[in-house]
């Protein structure tokens, strides 16, 4: 076993949640009872919040008042300057820490976001797994040929699970690069995607952006040739290929799938996606896509919208998409 491949394997040999297609009229009920939980707890936060706000402002304001009495009785009175300085200091202390404790409920309103809620609609969308602190391994990134320099590497709202014996792994993702001062150098999604069996030869890039192939064709790529496929349709028509084995390409890359890849860069905004096929069993996407779908909402505005969880289950759908069409999970014939 290649160090790639053991690598992938790791992060890949936990997936369990087997997902499967979402039945809408199911999908809109469970959603609807997970909206409404999650605006009790909402609410319940908030009213806490308001609750210890109250209470600490009087508390915090009769422990100073007590300490400015106690600072003139000493300072004036007793003529003990250290001693009444002191009195005044201690009695910020439970003001202070009053005052932290009223700031906890819109932080621990944000942490169930990512520990409760998101798990639970994790489930809903297919019966997916959520890890809030996990994502693709960095050790295989620089593997790929398409990834830009970076420093650094964050990934984070990963969602797991095995759908028709494919593994899949995708993730929130954002490389930062010292040079690049005005933010990350990639924001958006990695996918992450092994089949049961060996289908894949060679590695093989399929991308629709058109700067990266400018800049890597004669770099990164020059071991490579370039694959063509014919499509019908125009709006499929905008991916470069690139593989190590162009022959055995041609046979795996066709237009069903240069359909459901262009369809899925609309559904991310029409981003410039990039997939690539390695390692035998493994094909990675990264999606350029900014937005940031899984973070929780204002805690002092209502939870009624169901918009959220609507994109994130077309989203997801459309990356099933992508497995149905390569027909991945079927060993070769």
């Amino acid at each position: 076993m290649t160090a790639e491949n053991q690598t992938i394997q790791e992060d890949t040999h936990k997936l369990d949640a087997e997902i499967g297609r979402v039945n809408e009229s199911r999908f809109t009920r469970e959603l609807e009872l997970l909206i409404k939980e999650s605006e009790e707890t909402r609410l319940m936060r908030m009213k806490q919040y308001q609750k210890r706000g109250f209470i600490s402002m009087n508390l915090g304001i009769l422990s100073i008042l007590i300490g400015i009495s106690g600072f003139g009785w000493l300072f004036m009175m007793e003529a003990q300057v250290i001693s009444a300085f002191g009195c005044l200091i201690l009695s910020i202390i439970p003001a202070v820490l009053l005052n932290i404790w009223a700031a906890q409920p819109p932080k621990t309103y944000l942490k169930e976001h990512k520990s409760v809620f998101m798990p639970k609609l994790a489930k809903t969308l297919n019966g997916l797994s959520f890890h809030q602190d996990r994502g693709v391994s960095s050790k295989i990134l620089g593997r790929l040929a398409v990834i830009p320099a970076h420093d650094k590497y964050e990934a984070e709202d990963c969602f797991m699970g095995v759908y028709k014996g494919v593994k899949v792994i995708f993730s929130e993702a954002r490389l930062y690069s010292k040079v690049n001062k005005d933010g990350p150098v990639f924001d958006g999604i990695f996918v992450l995607m092994e089949t049961p069996e060996d289908v894949i030869e060679g590695h093989t890039i399929i991308t629709s952006n058109h700067k990266m192939v400018k800049a890597y064709q004669s770099t990164r790529w020059k071991d490579m040739s370039a694959v063509h496929i014919s499509v019908s349709n125009p709006d499929w028509d905008k991916f470069q290929i690139f593989s190590t084995k162009p022959e055995s390409a041609e046979l795996m890359v066709g237009e069903r799938l240069l359909k459901e890849l262009a369809e899925a860069g609309e559904v991310f905004d029409n981003a410039q996606l990039t997939a690539c096929l390695f390692g035998k069993k493994y094909i990675f996407m990264m999606i350029p896509y900014a937005k940031d779908m899984f973070e929780a909402s204002n805690m002092f505005v209502p939870i009624t919208t169901k918009s959220q969880a609507l994109e994130v289950k077309k989203e997801v759908e459309q990356l099933l998409e992508v497995i149905d069409v390569f027909d991945l999970y079927q060993p070769p014939k």
